[in-house]
């Protein structure tokens, strides 16, 4: 993102809508909460470790059904109807999770709020690209990524709260949290669009968007942020999936895949990774997520100075680098005899959540440079491959843990991590 579009970000405050507070709520339960809560919860109710993966898996896949919402309101004009049916959906799951003991129930609702979540995402995205003019596009996706990065630091500081035995109140509060979305939601919402020329200018969004304009603002390190959801950049991608064959970009593309895979499985068993291993309780956990994550926004800006002056690609390569030596970390007691577990439990969880901030930027700026078609599209496969990986992780870190344990769990994050920054050692000196 250049200075100009920086300033224009920051001084700029017309370009926030009431409704961003509900995308803020959605983040502190979906991006906050939910990610420390479920899997405790899941595992004291079920004490079976296998079910984390699965429930977990089912919420990413329900992620998935974003296009759905999105053809949905474009085609039926349902754009309110369907954006308050995602957070109506993702409440009532929310609520509801902790009052089933079944894993079947489980599945079932993890995947509605993963439906709802994606939709109320997905929604959010199109009242911006359908009806707002092409110029304030940029700066009105950076303000509701931005709403939703703060929402979950508070999310995850509420998720401290609760994490000491109070699951079930904590999800049942996280879907409360909700509720008030669907009041402040209406405040300042379109209601149907005004000026033709909207529409005409949607159609044009891959080729228009200025992608790299956007890569220096906070988005989640999860499949839930706001730019993972737009249906007509990752509809327009996958169409072109057969060009990156054999390009610089699909080697990219690989990359960013692999990356994603490992640290999915790992995200997964966060909490309980981190209690069993190095004595971390997860309110420990929580805090100290959100106060990296929090840290981590400043490298959002910082991270676009670094490509300009030494290069995209090794900006790419740092980050990675970055999240290898967390993961060597916390290795280091699983393969040696070392005492202070919890030390370097923190020392090596930190500078994997650091690690985000100089991925993304760098990540999308190269996908956006190297990709042989517009940056749109180029963003549009980024983002379905790091669904698709988020999924195949996920899922995949289930069996590992019940056959091997927990420190399977972190080879493939350091396995996966490696294999990314491989591929990505030819792709030169890319800015």
């Amino acid at each position: 993102m250049n200075s100009v579009r920086l300033t224009s970000f920051l001084a700029y405050p017309r370009f926030i809508r009431p409704w961003y507070l509900a995308y803020l709520l959605l983040g502190i339960t979906t991006a906050g909460m939910i990610p420390i809560l479920l899997p405790l919860m899941i595992e004291a109710y079920s004490h079976r470790l296998m079910a984390v993966a699965l429930v977990t898996g089912a919420y990413e896949l329900g992620l998935l059904t974003s296009p759905v919402w999105g053809i949905a309101a474009e085609r039926y004009n349902l754009y309110r109807a369907l954006f308050f049916t995602g957070f109506a959906t993702a409440a009532f799951a929310t609520a509801l999770m902790p009052v089933l003991h079944i894993l079947s129930g489980w599945l079932f609702l993890a995947f509605a709020i993963g439906a709802g979540t994606g939709g109320a995402a997905t929604l959010a995205s199109l009242f911006v690209v359908d009806f707002s003019p092409r110029e304030e596009w940029e700066l009105r996706i950076g303000f509701l990524q931005s709403f939703n990065g703060t929402g979950q630091v508070i999310g995850l500081l509420l998720a401290a709260a609760f994490s000491r035995g109070s699951f079930g109140h904590g999800l049942a509060f996280a879907g409360a949290l909700l509720v008030p979305a669907l009041v402040v939601g209406r405040a300042g919402l379109p209601k149907a669009r005004t000026d033709p020329n909207l529409s005409t200018a949607r159609i044009r969004l891959p080729q228009t968007l200025d992608v790299r304009a956007m890569a220096a603002l906070p988005r989640l390190d999860t499949t839930s942020g706001v730019i993972l959801h737009f249906n007509p950049l990752n509809v327009c991608g996958l169409q072109r999936l057969s060009e990156v064959v054999g390009t610089m970009f699909g080697r990219f593309l690989l990359s960013w895949f692999m990356f994603a895979m490992g640290i999915s499985a790992f995200l997964a068993y966060l909490p309980l990774l981190l209690a069993d291993r190095y004595g971390i309780d997860s309110h420990m956990t929580a805090v100290i997520y959100a106060t990296a994550a929090a840290v981590g926004i400043g490298l959002f800006v910082i991270s676009g100075q670094w490509a300009t002056r030494i290069g995209t690609a090794r900006v790419y390569r740092a980050g990675l680098s970055l999240r290898v030596a967390g993961f060597v970390v916390l290795l280091l007691p699983e393969l040696f005899p070392c005492g202070h577990r919890m030390a370097f439990g923190i020392v090596g969880f930190v500078p994997i959540v650091l690690g985000w901030p100089i991925i993304s930027v760098s990540g999308t700026n190269l996908a956006a440079r190297l990709a042989p078609f517009s940056e749109g599209s180029a963003m549009g496969l980024l983002n379905a491959s790091l669904a698709l990986a988020a999924v195949v992780g996920v899922f995949a870190s289930g069996p590992l843990v019940r056959w091997f344990g927990y420190d399977a769990i972190l080879a493939l994050g350091l396995g996966s991590l490696l294999s990314a920054l491989l591929l990505s050692a030819k792709l030169g000196k890319a800015r």
